[in-house]
């Protein structure tokens, strides 16, 4: 036995759980009983001097754990696997979490992402409706569920889901334009027009609407309208990707 740095006396079990403390002073000592993973427990102990104190059987419980420290470990577990594309892992974790804590809806935006990266669209989907009809004040998933409805052609069903959206608390261009490029590659310009607008309201210095607004305008020959817009793509965007062809339709229009 020994004081330990409160100067309060401190003994260790052994193997078997048993302890012994001796050589204090007569008086009523408070002992409590401490272990990592249990609750901890204090008594009260009556010391004599001259006398031995009787045998003391004291039986610790064990902690409650805390679900969020559970469910953060598991998906900090997750995480690293859908770092490695390791998709079924990952979604295997998220599952155990829904099971075992139903509360935790949170996950199935994850288990739509392991879906997704497997190409699993529709499942994708499913998931992503579950998590809208959760937690219908979600923008973010509200998003991601229109974005992925518009990119597999069902561009109607996409559009309701993103009109439930505040313009206003879209806080990325990126949303407006990857709905616009949808509608693109579905051959709905006139549809895609009001996103890139819509970006180019909202976010007037980010390039990419702009240059997609002028490939719109440049099918529907406005090609004053399309060259102003190339102009301040490459004047917001001189480096990206779409830097050489946005020059070149430059030049084809002068």
């Amino acid at each position: 036995a020994k004081t330990n740095n409160k100067g309060e006396w401190a003994a260790k079990t052994n193997n078997k759980g048993e302890w012994a403390l001796g050589g204090i002073a007569p008086g009523a000592w408070h002992v409590d009983f401490d272990k990592a993973g249990y609750d901890s427990v204090r008594i009260t102990v009556s010391v004599e001097e001259l006398s031995r104190v009787p045998p003391i059987q004291t039986k610790l419980k064990q902690s409650a754990v805390d679900p969020n420290t559970v469910i953060q470990a598991e998906l900090l577990k997750a995480s690293g696997l859908l770092g490695e594309k390791k998709f079924g892992g990952a979604r295997a974790i998220y599952e155990g979490i829904l099971a075992k804590y139903p509360q935790a809806y949170q996950v199935e935006p994850l288990i739509a992402r392991t879906y997704y990266g497997e190409q699993q669209y529709d499942k994708a989907i499913d998931h992503l409706k579950i998590a809208v009809a959760k937690d219908p004040g979600s923008i973010e998933n509200k998003l991601l569920l229109g974005n992925i409805l518009i990119e597999r052609g069902r561009a109607e069903e996409g559009r309701r889901v993103l009109a439930s959206v505040d313009d206003a608390a879209v806080k990325d261009p990126t949303t407006f334009v990857n709905v616009g490029i949808g509608l693109i590659n579905q051959e709905k310009p006139d549809e895609a027009l009001v996103y890139f607008e819509k970006a180019i309201g909202r976010f007037p210095q980010s390039g990419d609407a702009y240059y997609y607004r002028a490939l719109i305008r440049l099918q529907k020959d406005d090609r004053e309208g399309a060259k102003a817009d190339l102009k301040k793509f490459l004047e917001l965007a001189p480096n990206a990707p779409e830097a050489a062809a946005a020059r070149k339709a430059l030049e084809q229009i002068k």
